[in-house]
């Protein structure tokens, strides 16, 4: 049934929507994902900016976890499917992770600023990332009906929890409901979701502590900031990503350091000079 549905979807494709779909896609990615927290937390934003962040991370523990439990197959392989960016394909099927990030994200702008227009734009913007995990044959419906629906429940969960519980209470609450999935969600996946989560854990903590940074500043200032903060996160995610061996205790320190360095090390080096 669900595979007629993936070639019903696929029926249509042209290589117009091939590309528009590979586009949108993109919305639920790390390249979207990342300069989109550090203009917001830098820049424009650092409450909502944390909040984003704390939202993003859990959704994807939680997303991470689940794949794990669940252990679905993707429909990559299957007779009739056409599979586009399956480098994006990583870890199991069930629920999507695009689908959950997109709508992690959504849900908190929606959440955050209560827009009509904007709900309506974001929640299109969210159904087409699921529709696209679909048209590019790396996912179920059920994967992304499923990640949808988990990620407006975490945007949701996130928002209200931090209205109600001291942040760093929640923080450290959340870092101890994923420890015991160690043991069995071992995925490169779940590792990364896990030493992102960690950095930004201690990294929000030391710099409530000691930089408590400002996000004012020229829009000069702001520009500059982004770039060398962005270039810096590359710098650590690729350059230690080759030199690091591929293994997973290196994943976790190494999307550590990239959460950590933009949450803490970062902040502290652009309010001390100035930038």
């Amino acid at each position: 049934m669900e595979l007629d549905l993936i070639r019903a979807v696929q029926s249509i494709h042209t290589p117009f929507l091939d590309a528009f779909f590979e586009g949108i896609t993109i919305f639920g990615e790390e390249l979207f994902m990342v300069p989109l927290l550090a203009i917001i937390y830098w820049t424009i934003n650092k409450k909502f900016g944390e909040t984003l962040a704390y939202t993003v991370f859990t959704s994807l523990l939680l997303n991470n976890t689940l794949k794990e439990m669940f252990s679905f197959e993707r429909p990559i392989g299957e007779e009739g499917i056409r599979t586009l960016r399956p480098e994006t394909a990583t870890g199991k099927s069930f629920p999507s992770g695009h689908s959950q990030n997109g709508a992690a994200t959504g849900g908190a702008f929606m959440i955050e600023f209560k827009k009509k227009w904007l709900t309506f734009l974001l929640g299109v913007l969210i159904f087409l990332i699921g529709l696209s995990r679909i048209y590019l044959g790396v996912h179920y419906p059920k994967d992304a009906v499923v990640g949808i629906l988990l990620g407006l429940l975490t945007a949701f969960l996130c928002a209200r929890l931090l209205k109600k519980i001291q942040p760093e209470v929640l923080y450290t609450f959340t870092f101890l409901l994923f420890i015991p999935a160690l043991f069995f969600a071992g995925s490169e996946d779940f590792i990364k979701s896990f030493g992102s989560y960690a950095g930004f854990f201690l990294g929000i903590l030391l710099e409530k502590n000691y930089v408590q940074f400002e996000v004012k500043g020229t829009l000069l200032k702001k520009v500059l900031r982004v770039l060398i903060g962005i270039l810096l996160i590359l710098l650590i995610k690729e350059g230690l990503g080759a030199v690091f061996p591929e293994e997973a205790l290196y994943d976790l320190l190494r999307y550590f350091l990239v959460t950590f360095t933009a949450i803490f090390l970062y902040p502290l080096f652009f309010k001390k000079f100035n930038l």
